[in-house]
C-alpha cells in the first residue's frame, strides 16, 4: 500500500524525534556523556527514570541497574556459567588450600552512577571491579586463619564481618555500596579434610571420655548431696516429731491443769450451792417449826378458853351415830340447839363478850317475845 507524502513525512519526523530522545527505565540510572566541545566528558549528575534529549553523536547515554545485584562465587551446575564465578581459592596461614563459596550483594550508590563511569568505565566494567575486590578481600582477610580455624564458627563469623566492612569501604570509594557479604561453604583438600575429620573424631572421643568422667564425678556429687539431703531431712523430721511430742505433752498438761481447776471450781461451786441450800432448808425448817409451834400455841390458847369447849362439843356432835332415837314428850327440849350444845359440854355464852358472842342463844333461845 502506497503511503501519502504526508504520512511518509510524519513517519520520518517520528523516527528523527525517537532517535533524539533517550529513555531511562524505572529500574535504571542514567549517565550522560558529552562527546564534543568545551564541556566534553561525563556529566556529574545521575538521571532518574524519564525521557531526555539525545543528540547523537554529540552526546551518549549510559544506563546502570538501580536494583540490588548479586555476584556468586559458587560451583552450581544448575546456573549458567555467565551468572557464577568459581569458588575463591584461599591459602590458609599454615599453607593449606581452601575453597570458599561466597555470595556478594551490591548496588550503585545513590547519586554515584556518574562516578562509576568515571572510575570503572561504561557497561559491565564495574562488575569486573567488584569481582576483583571480592577475591582480593577474601584472600587478605580469611588467609589469616589456620586450616583448623576455618571449622570454628565464631572465628569465621568474626572474619566475615571484618571482610564485609573492609570490602564496603573499598567499594564506596568507587561509587558502589555493599549490601551483604555471605560465606556459604568451605572445601579443603580431600586428603587434608580426611585428616581433619579423623583428628576431629579423635578429639570428640577424648571429649566424650572427659564428659563421661565429668558426668561420673557429677553423679557422685549428686549422690553425696542426695545422701546429705536425706540425713538433713531425717534430722529435721525427728526434730519436728520431738517438737510435736513436746508441744502435745505441754498442751495435755495445760489441759489437765485447766480441767483440774475447772473440776475444783465446779466442786467448790456445788459445795457452796449445797451449803446455801442446806442453810435455806434449815432456815425454812426453823420457820416451819416456829410456825407450827406458834400455831400449836395459839390452838392451845384457843382451846383453853370457851372456844375449846365449844370445839370439843362440835367434834362430839360430829361423832354421834344416831340410829333409833326416842325423844321424851316432856322434860328436856332436844330440839333446842343451845340446850343440846350445853348437854354436850359447851360453855354458855357470856353477855360481856360482845354483841356477837352467844349468837346462837340469842337467835334460837327462848325469850319473852319468842318463846
Amino acid at each position: 500500500m502506497k503511503r501519502s507524502p504526508a504520512v511518509q513525512l510524519a513517519l520520518i519526523l517520528i523516527a528523527v524525534l525517537g532517535s533524539a530522545c533517550a529513555k531511562i527505565k524505572p529500574d535504571e540510572i542514567g549517565v550522560r556523556t558529552i562527546n564534543f566541545g568545551s564541556s566534553k566528558g561525563v556529566v556529574e549528575k545521575d538521571y532518574d527514570p524519564g525521557f531526555y534529549r539525545n543528540l547523537w553523536p554529540l552526546e551518549t547515554w549510559h544506563r546502570f541497574p538501580r536494583t540490588v545485584q548479586q555476584m556468586r562465587f559458587v560451583r552450581d551446575a544448575a546456573l549458567p556459567p555467565r551468572l557464577t564465578e568459581d569458588p575463591i581459592a584461599i591459602t590458609s596461614s599454615d599453607g593449606d588450600r581452601v575453597r570458599m563459596d561466597v555470595v556478594v550483594y551490591y548496588r550503585i550508590a545513590e547519586g554515584q552512577a556518574h562516578k562509576v563511569v568515571q572510575d570503572s568505565g561504561i557497561g559491565t566494567q564495574h562488575q569486573r571491579l567488584v569481582r576483583d575486590l571480592v577475591i582480593e578481600t577474601a584472600r587478605a582477610i580469611f588467609g589469616q586463619l589456620g586450616t583448623e580455624d576455618f571449622y570454628n564458627p565464631d572465628e569465621r563469623e568474626a572474619l566475615r564481618e571484618q571482610a564485609r566492612e573492609y570490602l564496603n569501604a573499598r567499594l564506596r570509594k568507587r561509587g558502589i555500596e555493599l549490601v551483604d557479604y555471605l560465606v556459604i561453604t568451605l572445601e579443603f583438600d580431600p586428603a587434608y579434610e580426611n585428616l581433619i575429620k579423623q583428628k576431629k573424631i579423635a578429639d570428640q572421643m577424648v571429649a566424650l571420655e572427659q564428659s563421661k568422667t565429668r558426668a561420673a564425678e557429677e553423679r557422685g556429687k549428686v549422690d553425696m548431696i542426695r545422701q546429705e539431703t536425706e540425713v538433713k531431712l531425717r534430722t529435721i523430721r525427728q526434730e519436728t516429731e520431738a517438737q510435736i511430742t513436746k508441744r502435745n505433752a505441754e498442751t495435755d498438761l495445760r489441759i489437765a491443769e485447766f480441767k483440774t481447776k475447772a473440776d475444783q471450781y465446779a466442786i467448790q461451786r456445788r459445795a457452796d450451792a449445797d451449803l446455801y441450800r442446806k442453810q435455806k432448808e434449815a432456815e425454812g425448817i426453823v420457820l416451819l417449826k416456829n410456825a407450827e409451834a406458834e400455831g400449836t400455841r395459839r390452838l392451845n390458847q384457843a382451846l383453853a378458853g370457851p372456844g375449846g369447849a365449844n370445839l370439843t362439843a362440835l367434834e362430839a356432835a360430829k361423832n354421834l351415830r344416831l340410829q333409833d332415837v326416842v325423844f321424851p314428850s316432856t322434860g328436856f327440849d332436844w330440839f333446842n340447839p343451845t340446850d343440846m350444845a350445853l348437854r354436850l359440854g359447851a360453855e354458855p355464852a357470856s353477855t360481856s363478850r360482845g354483841p356477837y358472842a352467844g349468837g346462837a342463844n340469842q337467835a334460837t333461845g327462848p325469850s319473852e317475845d319468842n318463846p
